[in-house]
């Protein structure tokens, strides 16, 4: 103790009492023990393998020196090796390894150089890396016989080295294993200590050592460990623990930053002790003064460099930068998101900006958050977005300047870099400037073809004149069907380019075309008959779809999205004749479901579920359900319904109308409900929660709580392994449902997300927001695979069972329909407000929307179903006929 008061007494003279960066000596008095000095002691100790693997500047070069000393005074033989010393880049693995050889025997006292020299060269027929290792064998633990640790330090200054170095891991590794066989290796063991990942040093798991060691975890500093820091302030300041408090505060415990303030303070001190806090303001005091010191101007004021260093390391890479600053703009925007092991979230602990609490990934302290905060952020972006020269100079013109504006691949790139990133105001309108321009430009073309269009308008014309008059003129049925080939010809040669300009004015660029060219006749004559609805030749109409369908059922492997485009077109051809099944309630309908096989249908409003019969009579109404009904949900097999209600549990029906002796209690209203695919479990959405239970006794198995905002949809995938969640947060969760573990967060939508599905193949996953926008996302790894816009909010979705088609509701009363590419199929109107669930049968034949205005609409699109309805409407003489019987061939 006398020794220490000398110490710090000297120290505190010379004004070096803290040390902000390097190695603290061995007898600094700052030196700051913590949790990770006894647990780094105590392992290396008995023998095990540690790494420490870190941020910069967090104190791991100066536990090393505090380490070897404890050790060293246990009569464990300790060395010392600093990668860094050995040279990088072009050295070769003959020069790597043998440095690393020479500083071992340097430390033991092993051999001297030119001993060494000639031991090393007596070897040159095996590998670096065996020479190595029987270095290890042969000569340190032959001439060692105490305990042996072997310290690496900077480690991660292999991955400079042009050449693979896994084998000296892998060497690592054998040394462990070997203790099995060689009791020598007992006495062996390592210490690897450096700023990378474990997986950045080697990729192959089975050679590497890190599944074998410990891991030990080199946090901040904590109130309760900076007695050594309190010391240093007792002197000038009057309550030191409590501005040790305040600077512990800001600088989240990382020890440079600690370090420096204190010495700072110290300084401050002893040349202007006025200045120092009185009792009562010391966190005030502290933040003033950390605003001078540190924050303002900090670019000139870091020094030794500590904020420099953790800028360059997320700027270095300009390919991966936009990635990095993209999900540290999350992490500001959001304060904590739940952290995994991307490669983003890796980076960023690296560099000390942001460290784990819990399962979520925040700022490491508010000192960075001040520094790096997002007009930072913005700045640097706009420094690294790939369309900076082009946005300057068209800011430059005043905005004015359209050769500057992104067109093309270019404005897709754009588009792919922008996603996921808060960008300025004026980096939205350059873009949004830039699509404009791409469809003013196609709007130009699409002109260009509107005469081409107006003619083909005018040939339907003289096509119906000519059917008229054929009766009186004697037109034989070959020269008319003559003729009509003709048409259909040039139909087949615009259509390509009607599709096109209706697709990608619904969509702009992210759209995309779809067209199968082995199908354009098909596709042609579905597009011929959707233009005579519009043309109010609803008869035409009808028997150009028939005959399509005849086609259709000629041709062997037509895809499903011709077939489907085929339908469609009969279909609204026949409802132009006649309304579809219109199932009619007193109030507001807020969901539809088929039961098994289709054979019936059940439908919820806020205070009844009703069960329909095949023929779409009530069959029954559910007794004792109390109301609101906020949400029903069906199970896989389509047997089970699941009821939930805001203040009494989750109750269980059959789809025959029998109710089962479960419930499932809830603390909030439940706002969604979803069967995992067995039937085993299911999952509720209840606030910012997502609970799953297993049915059959009620059971709580998991809760999940990292939601910002309400959730406001679940869904299992059709394998049971992963649930998806989204919410008014604008995210979207995907985690195993083994084990709750993160697998993607997804982010992109403007607004809440209120609805989500998966294809019932498992491959993508649909959202649905209030930003009027669907998003498709590919399953494994998360990607945005399209974007389909709508005029209004979407409220509903669903998939066709075979996957290949989407359905979405919208709210203004629109069912529309997506190929699952992206593209846009068709519009179905007959609702007059809010769609609030889409539905399809189980064998995809029917389609069931339900809408605010009490309505629900079954939708028919089974093709061998709707032609026998329109074979029906053409043979109803109660209808005026103005075709020919020759034209109804297709049915008669």
């Amino acid at each position: 103790m006398r020794y220490f008061v000398f110490n710090l007494a000297l120290t505190m003279q010379k004004g070096t009492y803290y040390q902000a960066g390097g190695s603290l000596p061995e007898t600094s008095p700052t030196y700051v023990m913590r949790k990770a000095d006894s647990n780094f002691y105590e392992k290396l100790k008995i023998g095990e393998f540690c790494y420490i693997l870190n941020s910069r500047q967090m104190g791991k070069s100066s536990l090393l020196v505090r380490t070897v000393q404890r050790l060293t005074a246990e009569g464990v033989a300790c060395a010392t090796i600093d990668i860094s010393d050995i040279g990088s880049k072009q050295i070769s693995l003959e020069q790597w390894y043998g440095g690393v050889a020479y500083k071992l025997t340097s430390n033991f006292n092993l051999l001297d150089a030119l001993e060494f020299m000639n031991w090393w060269q007596d070897r040159e027929s095996i590998s670096p890396v065996h020479r190595l290792g029987e270095l290890i064998e042969t000569v340190l633990l032959q001439q060692v016989f105490q305990r042996i640790v072997i310290f690496i330090d900077e480690i991660d200054s292999v991955l400079s080295v042009n050449e693979s170095l896994e084998d000296f891991f892998a060497l690592i590794r054998s040394c462990y294993n070997k203790r099995s066989q060689n009791s020598h290796y007992d006495r062996l063991t390592f210490a690897l200590l450096g700023v990378a990942t474990p997986s950045d040093l080697i990729s192959d798991r089975t050679r590497t050592p890190f599944n074998i060691g410990h891991a030990i975890d080199l946090s901040g500093f904590q109130l309760n460990e900076v007695q050594p820091l309190v010391a240093g302030l007792a002197a000038i300041v009057a309550n030191p623990q409590e501005v040790i408090h305040q600077i512990l505060h800001w600088t989240g415990g990382q020890p440079f930053l600690t370090q420096k303030l204190c010495q700072l303070v110290l300084e401050t001190g002893k040349v202007s002790p006025e200045f120092l806090p009185q009792s009562g303001n010391e966190a005030e005091w502290v933040e003033g003064f950390i605003k001078t010191q540190i924050i303002d101007n900090w670019e000139s004021r870091d020094e030794p460099a500590h904020l420099r260093t953790v800028r360059d390391r997320l700027l270095r890479n300009p390919q991966r930068a936009g990635r990095l600053l993209g999900c540290y703009q999350k992490i500001l925007q959001f304060k904590a998101i739940p952290a995994d092991d991307s490669p983003e979230q890796t980076e960023l602990r690296l560099s000390g900006l942001v460290r784990v609490v819990d399962v979520n990934l925040t700022l490491s302290n508010p000192i960075y958050a001040a520094i790096f905060n997002p007009k930072w952020v913005e700045k640097s972006l706009f420094d690294l977005r790939p369309y900076a020269e082009a946005l300057a100079a068209w800011l430059q013109s005043n905005c004015q300047d359209t050769s500057r504006l992104l067109r093309g691949k270019a404005l897709q790139d754009a588009g792919e870099w922008a996603k996921g990133k808060n960008l300025s105001d004026r980096d939205y309108q350059f873009l949004a400037a830039s699509q404009e321009a791409e469809l003013s430009e196609f709007r130009k073309d699409a002109e260009q073809t509107e005469f081409k269009i107006q003619q083909l308008y005018r040939e339907k014309e003289l096509l119906e004149k000519l059917t008229q008059e054929q009766n009186l003129r004697e037109i034989s049925d070959a020269k008319l069907q003559e003729y009509r080939d003709h048409l259909s010809q040039r139909i087949i040669a615009l259509s390509g380019a009607i599709i096109a300009i209706l697709s990608f004015l619904i969509g702009v660029f992210w759209v995309n075309k779809s067209i199968d060219r082995t199908h354009t006749k098909l596709n042609a004559i579905a597009l011929l008959s959707q233009v005579l609805i519009a043309e109010n030749k609803a008869e035409l109409a009808l028997i150009e779809s028939l005959e399509a369908a005849q086609e259709l059922k000629a041709f062997i492997g037509v895809n499903s999205a011709t077939q489907f485009r085929v339908a469609l077109g009969l279909h609204q051809a026949i409802y132009g004749f006649i309304e579809p099944d219109r199932l009619l309630h007193p109030h507001p309908a807020i969901a539809l479901e088929f039961t098994p096989n289709g054979q019936g249908i059940v439908t919820a409003t806020p205070h009844t579920v009703t069960l329909w019969n095949g023929d779409r009579t009530v069959a029954q109404n559910l007794d004792n359900i109390p109301s609101p009904i906020h949400r029903i949900a069906i199970s896989f097999n389509r047997q089970i319904l699941a009821v939930a209600t805001p203040d009494h549990p989750l109750q269980f029906w059959t789809t025959t109308g029998k109710k089962l002796p479960l419930t499932i209690p809830h603390s909030s209203p439940i706002t969604d409900v979803s069967f995992s695919p067995k039937t085993e479990a299911i999952a509720t959405a209840e606030e910012k929660t997502v609970k799953i239970w297993r049915i059959k006794d009620g059971k709580l198995l998991q809760t999940w709580t990292e939601h910002q905002d309400q959730v406001l949809s679940v869904r299992f995938s059709p394998n049971g392994k992963t649930l998806a969640s989204a919410s008014s947060d604008r995210r979207i969760f995907l985690r195993r449902t083994s084990d709750g573990k993160l697998i993607h967060l997804l982010e992109g939508h403007g607004d809440r997300v209120v609805a989500i599905r998966f294809s019932p193949d498992g491959q993508l996953l649909a959202s649905a927001s209030d930003d009027g926008t669907v998003r498709l996302w590919r399953e494994t790894d998360g990607k945005l695979l399209s974007i389909l816009p709508h005029s209004s909010p979407v409220t509903s979705l669903n998939f066709h069972p075979d996957s290949q088609i989407l359905a979405t509701g919208t709210a203004e009363g629109t069912v529309n329909l997506w190929n699952r590419d992206g593209s846009f199929l068709t519009p179905l109107r007959g609702h007059q407000q809010a769609i609030t669930h889409v539905s399809w049968s189980p064998e995809g034949g029917e389609l069931a929307s339900t809408s605010d205005d009490g309505t629900a609409i079954v939708w028919n699109l089974e093709l061998d179903d709707l032609v026998r309805q329109g074979c029906q409407l053409l043979g109803d003489r109660s209808i005026p006929h103005s075709i020919p019987p020759t034209r109804l061939k297709a049915c008669f």
